[in-house]
């Protein structure tokens, strides 16, 4: 239980220093809809969710791995150059 709280701080803290912010703003409802494990792929009842997600703090890599695929995350050692190049469709 302690390496799942663990886990969930050292999210938040991969969250702050790699997060595409700009995408995030942008869909937050897209980013919602992930949290509460509402896409097509894998819909969960609202009473299943906070223990998915607690079996997910398990293990990090995997779902900072699923973070960076959706464009949540910038993958480490992502320049400055590159995140606004990666962003630059977003804005038009």
């Amino acid at each position: 239980m302690s390496e799942r709280v663990l886990n969930f701080f050292r999210l938040m803290r991969i969250l702050k220093e790699r997060g595409n912010w700009l995408l995030i703003r942008r869909s937050r409802r897209q980013l919602l809809n992930f949290i509460l494990c509402r896409n097509d792929i894998h819909r969960k009842p609202l009473w299943k969710i906070p223990f998915y997600w607690f079996d997910l703090l398990k293990g990090l890599d995997m779902l900072v791995w699923r973070l960076e695929t959706f464009g949540f995350l910038f993958q480490s050692g992502t320049s400055l150059e590159d995140q606004a190049r990666l962003n630059r469709c977003l804005n038009s």
